[in-house]
């Protein structure tokens, strides 16, 4: 943007709203110790992160920072001690600080609903931020409440995304789930009034064909398998698999082939309810044994792995889902668990999700566990038996079956899809704030998690979803 006068972009919570061409002065400035002229008694000069905000006038403020290697870092803290109104820079910093301060800012600035503006950041240039819009895509679909967001609202968002970024996409309905063979869909979907659906959106290219899954479970009660109340307040959550990889569609490079599969179910309690003891069959012909109704989320993606295998025969394939409970007991919501049999693309997710502050922890596909997912009645359980435990490690190795001998990783983003503002707070104190999914994680093949949450919300406004 060119002009004789000075742009101003405003950003509210995550979002562009407006562009102003003036030179009206904020209501507050962020000052920087040795750049601007700030004098503070030694007891109120920020030292390290902190921050001070002082009065600078009439209803007007100062915020008063140290100087930082890490702007984005202080544009989260920016966002969140300053008072509403207008916010800028006393000097300008240069163009690369300031796009990491207004990341910040937006990611930490986050909140949903989104409101009116009451907190607006004023910068002299145009910043383009494609992947914290991601980011903040998902945290807006993953927090949508599951009145609204049901498999039939999920396609439309599946359909904007598609159109805006030049995307094909095909929706398969019950007939043509039933024609299939999605066995699994079809099961977690039948007592729901929302009907199932499965999205394939394709973005063609010239590289490496690359599946991206996502479960997509619009709300889980447990079915038959009921929750306890408290473990359904937010199973509005246990679709963040799906917004994940539909929220790094825009982020796919244009030389990469990229197709993204969104399993779509809400696991409800009625009379066409799926029942443990029974066998279903999947896209590639193989049966499973239902021993727990809550843990529906692998069987829907049992039928997306075959049929992203068998149909688009891809050369990797990766998977994020909200899987198991264990996986957020064994690593808490500070990391998400990652399991492959593939050291390289193991290695490519680690090193994309410690570029994006998205930290994802390497875990043993250990083939001894694969026995207690013995069936007598079908190729094997989808639960493994009371003589075991490992839970994420054991939903793994029965997903893992269903990838065959692509190369293959799984992500049970369980815990930090779940992560807290507090906990986002907790994180900032050891790490930078970022925010995937980012363009280095879309390279690698996989968006990881979207976003990381440092806003001012209660502890209940969650990212992302169930232990299934």
């Amino acid at each position: 943007m060119r002009s004789s006068e000075p742009a101003f972009v405003c950003w509210h919570y995550g979002e562009v709203v407006q562009i102003k061409r003036s030179n009206t002065a904020p209501d507050g400035q962020v000052l920087i110790l040795g750049l601007d002229e700030v004098v503070l008694p030694p007891a109120l000069t920020p030292s390290g992160t902190d921050l001070r905000l002082i009065p600078d006038g009439a209803r007007r403020w100062a915020l008063v920072a140290a100087t930082t290697d890490d702007w984005v870092r202080l544009g989260a803290d920016a966002v969140r001690t300053v008072p509403a109104g207008t916010l800028g820079f006393r000097t300008p910093p240069t163009d690369e600080q300031l796009r990491a301060f207004a990341k910040g800012w937006r990611l930490a600035g986050y909140r949903y609903p989104r409101t009116a503006a009451d907190k607006t950041l004023l910068v002299p240039v145009d910043i383009d931020l494609p992947a914290v819009d991601a980011t903040l895509a998902a945290r807006d679909l993953v927090n949508t409440p599951s009145n609204t967001k049901n498999p039939a609202w999920m396609v439309r968002q599946a359909r904007r995304v598609a159109k805006a970024a030049g995307a094909q996409i095909e929706v398969l309905d019950v007939r043509r789930l039933r024609t299939e063979g999605f066995g699994g869909v079809l099961a977690v979907g039948a007592a729901s009034a929302s009907p199932p659906r499965v999205v394939v959106l394709r973005k063609p290219g010239r590289g490496p064909r690359v599946a991206l899954i996502g479960k997509g479970i619009t709300f889980d009660s447990g079915g038959l398998s009921l929750k306890p109340r408290e473990s359904m307040v937010l199973m509005k959550t246990d679709m963040a698999g799906a917004a994940a990889v539909l929220s790094a569609v825009p982020l796919i490079p244009a030389d990469m082939d990229v197709t993204v599969l969104l399993g779509l179910a809400e696991n409800c309690l009625g009379a066409d309810s799926y029942r443990p003891g029974d066998v279903i069959t999947h896209v590639d012909g193989s049966t499973s044994e239902v021993r727990n109704t809550d843990a529906e989320g692998r069987l829907v993606l049992a039928d997306l792995l075959a049929y992203a295998r068998l149909r688009l025969q891809p050369d990797v394939m990766v998977d994020l889902a909200t899987l198991t409970g264990a996986a957020t007991v064994a690593l808490s919501r500070e990391m998400g668990a990652l399991y492959s049999p593939s050291a390289p693309l193991g290695a490519a997710l680690r090193a994309a999700g410690d570029e994006v502050g998205e930290r994802l922890w390497p875990m043993p596909l250990e083939q001894g566990y694969r026995t207690s997912l013995r069936s007598d009645i079908a190729d094997q359980s989808h639960v493994s038996d009371a003589s075991v435990g490992a839970g994420s490690i054991t939903a793994a190795l029965y997903l893992q079956r269903f990838a065959g001998d692509v190369p293959w990783a799984h992500l049970d983003i369980a815990g930090p899809a779940r992560s807290t503002a507090s906990a986002g707070r907790a994180r900032l104190r050891r790490h930078r704030v970022r925010g995937g999914p980012a363009g280095p994680v879309a390279d690698r093949w996989c968006p990881v998690r979207v976003g990381t949450t440092a806003g001012r919300r209660p502890a209940r406004r969650w990212r992302g979803g169930a232990a299934s």
